[in-house]
């Protein structure tokens, strides 16, 4: 190890002591390891007063504790601290030693400073300020789902449409970024004011511009006599919704910098600038900042439009979400072909066990597939695309495979005659440790079914070399 590295190591609490953002290290019994001195600063409470307990003691809820479990990080991920009332946003990755065992999880996050949860609402700027009509409707309660994962970002969302801030929405492709804008739009003070979509993949490079910033009588041959408004003159008063916004180029991204700073837009072949008032909406599936450290991406342009950036999980995040989302598209196309009809236990446990690559987008198509391809009024797995029922089936063949190699014990299966009772009773542990990991969704919900503290449980796994 070289002298720089001795030095960094023998710095490092102080180093994190320099962090702006809250620095968590929590151990596998959730215990608290190590909490930097933004923590006192930003949540409130002195870190002495939390170090060396357990965190699923002070906020059971914590977005870290279920990364630790599922060792699945997060990144620009938004929660709620139930024990402060704060929101926040940050990353969250499990951590691991040199043999690869896991030893803890690492949260570092920053509180969302838009305002705070007990304070009012900021009043919209007054160009924007219109008598909006009482609905009655919560523009949010028609995304479908239950799942913490959804309402978590639904949370942010409401909190950002009052304002006139830019937003990025961040997804893979067909999570319902589109959906989402509409609802943001539908639910702030811009409401009354158009709701303006442009998909920047979907036009070609050379007609992006005039689409966007409109242009002048002669512009250039075939514009039309005395001239177009371009889509952000359109938006005005309301929402201008860019998504692909990764696909433009630089030279565009510049342009459209300037429209965002100056809030005036000029038409190709124009001199004349036109004030624009209204909200930008911008989506992705892209890694952006990836895109900017190549050169690919203005870094200007980027911190522009990325104000607050809201990240839509992929449905396979929001498993609890799919069976109310599958018989949602199904009242539709009932509503739509004024037939009735009814998904199959079997073909909704398959509907469950698919991954949905294509989210919300592809589990739409597949029950318009299911539906137009029935006959009767049952729909079952026979009807399934190929691929999904394929898919399924192989995991499932995969599965049955791995557990004839390793057959776990049966509960029933008495113990042998010359064992002892220390023995017998690690035996009967051992299977009822497995049979609860099968049947919980999570190591918490184990952790509940077999009354153990979390640190008994992880050292049970550890004794027993149960890997789940």
């Amino acid at each position: 190890m070289g002298k720089s590295q001795q030095v960094l190591l023998k710095n490092w609490f102080s180093i994190l002591d320099h962090l702006d953002e809250i620095f968590l290290f929590i151990g596998n019994d959730t215990e608290i390891l190590h909490a930097n001195s933004a923590y006192s600063r930003l949540i409130g409470v002195p870190r002495n007063k939390v170090i060396g307990r357990r965190l699923s003691d002070i906020e059971p809820k914590a977005r870290i504790i279920e990364v630790l479990e599922s060792e699945r990080p997060v990144y620009h991920d938004y929660s709620y601290i139930e024990s402060v009332g704060m929101d926040i946003v940050g990353n969250s990755f499990p951590v691991y030693d040199e043999e690869g065992e896991k030893v803890g999880a690492i949260g570092i996050f920053r509180p969302v400073s838009l305002f705070s949860a007990d304070s009012s609402l900021p009043s919209p700027p007054v160009w924007c300020k219109k008598e909006k009509a009482v609905e009655g409707e919560d523009p949010f309660s028609r995304l479908i789902g239950e799942s913490r994962e959804l309402k978590n970002v639904i949370y942010i969302a409401k909190k950002v449409a009052q304002t006139d801030t830019t937003v990025l929405l961040r997804g893979e492709t067909g999570v319902g970024k589109e959906v989402f804008a509409k609802a943001i739009h539908e639910a702030s003070p811009f409401s009354d004011g158009p709701f303006v979509a442009l998909n920047m993949a979907s036009i070609p490079e050379t007609l992006i511009e005039s689409e966007l910033f409109g242009y002048e009588a002669g512009a250039f041959t075939g514009a039309q006599k005395g001239g177009k408004p371009g889509l952000i003159e359109q938006a005005e008063g309301g929402t201008l919704f860019l998504d692909e916004i990764g696909e433009i180029s630089p030279i565009l991204q510049s342009k459209l910098l300037r429209v965002l700073q100056e809030r005036e837009v000029i038409r190709v072949g124009g001199t004349k600038a036109r004030s624009v008032r209204f909200r930008l909406i911008a989506a992705t599936n892209r890694n952006l900042e990836s895109m900017v450290e190549n050169g690919k991406f203005r870094p200007d342009f980027y911190y522009r439009i990325s104000v607050i950036p809201i990240h839509l999980p992929p449905l396979r995040e929001r498993a609890s979400d799919v069976l109310l989302l599958a018989e949602h598209f199904k009242r539709q196309l009932e509503e739509r072909h004024g037939r009735q009809k009814a998904f199959s236990p079997r073909v909704l446990d398959m509907i469950k066990q698919y991954s949905w690559p294509g989210n919300v987008r592809e589990l739409q198509s597949c029950i318009e597939y299911m539906y137009v391809l029935s006959e009767g009024q049952l729909l079952d797995v026979q009807h399934l695309p190929q691929h999904i029922w394929e898919s399924v089936k192989g995991n499932q063949n995969a599965i049955g495979e791995c557990r004839e190699e390793t057959p776990a014990p049966s509960l029933k299966k008495e113990a042998p005659a010359k064992a002892n009772l220390k023995e017998v009773v690690e035996q009967v542990e051992k299977e009822m440790i497995i049979k609860a990991l099968r049947e919980s969704r999570t190591k918490t919900e184990a952790i509940q079914r077999l009354g153990m503290s979390r640190k008994g449980f992880y050292m049970k796994l550890k004794k027993y070399q149960l890997t789940f």
